[in-house]
């Protein structure tokens, strides 16, 4: 292809127009990697193609695999169009604009707003034109699929939809949703098959009248004794292979789709899951955009971070904010890793995106919606815009905060209650939420998943405990906590200069919060470059693995899982993730492996200063996430301080899926000084331990 950036080129979609002078660019490709387009927001483009004109009852149709993010569209000088939306291909009917001629023209104009902190502006980008912390600054347009010209009948297969709407072991319902666009009123045969890798098969045939242009057809294909997929955590993951053909009664073929899909059931009820009608406590990370160039997606890459959330112990990956590329969803299908998935809808929008949302929320139904990896849909994230801009909160713009989620909301109200909508209409097989952190607000002081940020963006990292006592309906799952470190090693972070690093550069693309960083671990604090980041790595390693103790020994009371923010980076950032961007595990990821482990032994922390005199009741707990009881387990707990120990010691058992109080430690705080340490073990058939420190200032 020809491209050319800058101001506004008249008449160059026109046939005559001298490209001469454009720049050749490749098609899949971004602009930003071409020196000379490199600063442009939009591009033009211009191919020319031989084709033989369509033959009578073929229809034609240009398909643009993926592009970023809106186009107008010319075929041979006529408008087509114009486009929005980056994960969904866009389809043209050219049957005349081809007929009569073999030589061809394709001309489009294609716009991209650079990637930025402010993410407020109404476009449906979502993470994916966020930066500096998920994405570095610059531009993401492109061509980053392919561009071809598709054949077909009468009858277009525009959108297909599958879902499961119930799985048990005797039997599953598939339902089916296809939009079609005919070229005239008449009579077609919709036949269906269903087969997995045993080359069971199922077939399913039905006859539908449709009126010219635009229909829309639903219908169900029961599978009998199917092969359930489960979550890694509780079986296997056996795959459909589903075809739709659409054609004459005859027997002529007019299209025909594949998609692959798994046979299972979701349910979600106050925030607590269940898969084919197994309770499961959630355990997840978001996963921001691997990459701001999609057409150099690495999908080994993506498949390796799948496998290395899920070594960590880890069930779910939210996929934050975007709709990823199609790669991470195959690779969750097969690892058994279930996907909470957003909509690129992120901050606050301006009135008028209703319809455009609307759009988005279908397309993204029939992108990702047949992988049975993707458990719920979620319509916007943060939609009062409280913890997308990356700062940090005061005492009093918390208070703010919580006063701006009880006032009325064209965003929550209006835009969200319809994308709900529209999901739900789409795809009525998953639980949908309108909207993630939003704190319960009137009227019926519901709320949904909370956006913590304890002990980073605001409050402290202790006060998880206390918050979870007061406002238990706020901790039924919490999506955001997390706290930023630096990688282990970037251009940068040069020890030779430290303290005098780039601070302001760092913010402003490499995605530091300078105002927590500075309240956290202050690097006036510490002498060495090195110092800093082990104080860095070691407060977020000891937030994150509090943070999911916590949450875990409230399972289902009133806790259903937690996301912990976020799992990889996509650049050089200091972010919260826990693998950097050269894919360096920080101590963090150990923390949360530890943290995830299938049965874990925690207790009520040490405050963290005693005094001497001090009575105290200590809970110690197992939580166990196995399908099963666990019996004869040994627990024990060792209490040290200068000058003395106390011990004490438990036998018993855990029932499956629970989380049971095995003792109380009573403790009175001795007259000394020094550090005080709790250590407690499990033994048996399962093996776990855990530390809490604490300082008696005598």
């Amino acid at each position: 292809m020809a491209a050319l950036g800058g101001g506004a080129v008249l008449g160059f979609p026109d046939l005559a127009f001298d490209d001469s002078h454009w720049i050749p660019v490749e098609v899949p490709g971004h602009w930003e990697r071409v020196e000379e387009l490199a600063e442009a927001n939009s591009v033009r483009y211009r191919h020319r193609f031989n084709q033989q004109p369509p033959a009578a009852g073929e229809r034609r149709w240009l398909v643009f695999d993926g592009l970023l993010y809106q186009a107008d569209v010319w075929l041979n000088g006529s408008y087509l169009g114009d486009v929005e939306g980056y994960f969904m291909a866009h389809q043209f009917d050219v049957t005349g604009a081809m007929a009569g001629d073999r030589e061809h023209l394709l001309a489009l104009e294609l716009s991209c707003p650079s990637r930025s902190a402010d993410i407020s502006g109404g476009h449906m980008l979502g993470s994916l034109g966020q930066s500096p912390e998920l994405l570095p600054p610059g531009n993401s347009g492109g061509l980053w699929a392919p561009v071809r010209v598709e054949s077909t009948g009468e009858v277009r297969i525009l959108e297909l939809r599958v879902g499961t709407e119930s799985a048990t072991d005797r039997r599953a319902v598939v339902a089916l949703q296809a939009d079609l666009d005919a070229s005239r009123a008449g009579l077609v045969r919709l036949h269906t098959a269903i087969a997995n890798a045993d080359s069971t098969k199922v077939e399913h045939t039905g006859d539908h009248v449709l009126a010219a242009g635009l229909n829309h057809v639903e219908w169900r294909v029961e599978v009998p004794e199917p092969r359930r997929w489960w979550p890694h955590r509780l079986g296997d993951q056996p795959l459909y292979d589903i075809t739709v053909e659409v054609g004459t009664t005859q027997g002529g073929l007019s299209d025909r789709r594949r998609v692959r899909t798994g046979l299972r059931a979701v349910q979600m009820d106050n925030w607590q899951f269940s898969i084919n009608g197994v309770p499961m406590f959630l355990k997840g990370a978001s996963f921001g955009p691997a990459t701001p160039w999609w057409a150099e997606v690495d999908a080994a890459g993506l498949r390796r971070d799948v496998g290395l959330a899920k070594e960590a112990g880890l069930d779910l990956i939210r996929a934050y904010g975007h709709v990823a590329p199609p790669a991470l969803y195959d690779a969750a299908d097969d690892a058994g890793m279930m996907i909470w998935q957003d909509l690129p809808l992120v901050g606050p929008f301006p009135r008028g995106n209703r319809s455009a949302a609307t759009d988005c929320a279908r397309a993204a139904v029939g992108a990702v919606g047949a992988h049975p990896s993707v458990i719920l849909w979620c319509g916007h994230v943060d939609p009062l815009g409280d913890s997308t801009n990356g700062t940090s909160e005061n005492p009093s713009s918390v208070a703010r905060r919580l006063a701006a989620h009880q006032r009325p909301s064209w965003n929550l109200s209006v835009l969200d209650r319809s994308v709900k909508r529209e999901i739900e209409r789409r795809d009525p097989t998953r639980p949908v939420v309108a909207y993630s952190g939003v704190l319960p607000h009137l009227p019926r002081l519901d709320g949904t998943d909370t956006h913590l940020w304890l002990g980073w963006k605001r409050g402290h990292e202790r006060d998880l405990e206390q918050f979870a006592a007061r406002w238990p309906r706020a901790v039924r799952f919490v999506s955001q906590f997390g706290a930023q470190s630096p990688p282990n090693e970037m251009p940068l972070l040069n020890p030779q200069t430290w303290p005098d690093l780039d601070w302001a550069r760092l913010a402003r693309e490499h995605g530091l919060d300078a105002a927590a960083m500075n309240r956290r671990i202050p690097p006036r604090d510490h002498t060495t470059l090195e110092g800093w980041q082990e104080a860095s790595w070691a407060y977020q390693a000891m937030l994150v693995r509090r943070h999911i103790e916590t949450l875990r020994r409230l399972k289902y009371r009133p806790a259903g899982g937690f996301c912990l923010h976020f799992f990889a980076d996509s650049h050089p950032a200091v972010s919260t993730a826990l693998v950097d961007w050269q894919r360096w595990p920080k101590p963090a990821y150990e923390a949360v492996a530890k943290a995830c482990q299938p049965v874990i032994v925690v207790a009520d922390r040490l405050p963290a200063e005693l005094t001497p005199g001090d009575e105290l009741s200590i809970g110690v707990h197992v939580v166990s996430d196995r399908r099963e009881p666990v019996a004869g387990l040994h627990a024990e707990a060792n209490l040290e301080w200068p000058g003395g120990s106390q011990s004490w010691i438990w036998e018993g058992a855990v029932g499956r899926d629970e989380c049971v109080l095995v003792g109380t430690l009573h403790w009175r705080v001795p007259d000394a000084s020094g550090p005080a340490v709790l250590q407690l073990s499990l033994t048996g058939p399962v093996a776990a331990a855990n530390r809490y420190d604490s300082v008696i200032i005598g």
